[in-house]
């Protein structure tokens, strides 16, 4: 398992624009994308752009 930092900008139901980030474990990037994808939507945004994932570099 790895985490992803994340970025993503979505619309809300009124057409306001607006940017989503934050982190995301997942096994592979393609899986941490669809995941971001899905949580958006789940929360009531519609993707307008694409899904910026990278990976978080620790400390370690």
């Amino acid at each position: 398992m790895r985490t992803w930092r994340f970025s993503i900008e979505a619309t809300d139901s009124e057409g306001r624009r607006g940017t989503h980030s934050g982190l995301v474990d997942s096994h592979s990037e393609a899986a941490a994308r669809q995941g971001v994808i899905e949580s958006v939507q789940a929360a009531g945004y519609q993707p307008c752009g694409p899904v910026t994932v990278k990976p978080k570099r620790g400390l370690f």
